[in-house]
């Protein structure tokens, strides 16, 4: 389809498993995350989806204004346009509100929360003037049903749902669709590392939450809508 997609957080789980979808529908990836390393490998291996010249691997933190400025000029500079923004980069942590810290706290919210914030404020004047263009937010089911020692981690994705009806009124005349994703729990490293005992068969897999964003990058339904995904 030849459309320009920027995904954040894009060097596993359901960024990268995103990237592939497009790729294989013929789209245009810039991928991107705060390690060099990651990138590298992650390039590598969409490069067995998709032509090389269709892949871009870009490094920086969401949580930098600079960083993020950075990443949009690059990939205009080499692709020329924005279609489709997801913002996709998010951590979390398992813990009680009186063992938290203050750092964890703040890491969380940059990330999941301002990371969004950063990259919208960039992109969404830019499809302004093409009069078109997508942006998928990945909030999650955390997002409107709080859970114990997940304070931060939901405090953020309540924060994405109600940033993406907030911007979506914004622009409701200017031709944008703007939604958010909500997953249940996903087979990916971000829910490994939590460690709560579920079992693979009870995660969703990522690839499955790509499909379903790619899908909603079509653009057909109201813009500012929340979408669930689940098994």
């Amino acid at each position: 389809m030849n459309r320009i997609v920027v995904i954040s957080g894009s060097t596993r789980g359901i960024g990268f498993s995103s990237a592939i979808e497009f790729l294989k529908g013929g789209d245009r990836v810039v991928i991107f995350c705060r390690h060099r390393e990651h990138v590298m490998k992650a390039v590598g291996q969409l490069a067995r989806h998709g032509e090389g010249q269709n892949i871009l691997g870009l490094v920086g933190d969401v949580r930098r204004e600079r960083d993020v400025k950075k990443i949009i000029i690059r990939c205009l500079k080499y692709f020329g346009r924005i279609d489709i923004l997801i913002n996709n980069a998010g951590i979390a942590a398992y813990k009680g509100i009186e063992k938290i810290s203050q750092k964890q706290w703040d890491d969380i919210l940059d990330t999941n929360l301002k990371g969004c914030f950063l990259l919208m404020r960039q992109v969404v004047p830019l499809m302004r003037k093409q009069g078109k263009g997508v942006i998928i937010n990945i909030s999650s089911g955390l997002g409107v049903s709080g859970e114990a020692k997940f304070s931060a981690y939901c405090a953020s994705k309540f924060g994405v749902i109600g940033l993406t009806q907030s911007v979506a009124d914004e622009t409701a005349d200017a031709g944008l669709r703007i939604y958010a994703v909500l997953p249940g729990a996903v087979n990916t490293k971000l829910n490994w590392d939590l460690d709560l005992g579920m079992a693979p068969s009870e995660l969703l897999a990522p690839e499955y939450v790509a499909r379903r964003i790619y899908g909603l990058a079509k653009g057909k339904r109201k813009s500012g809508q929340s979408v669930r995904v689940y098994s």
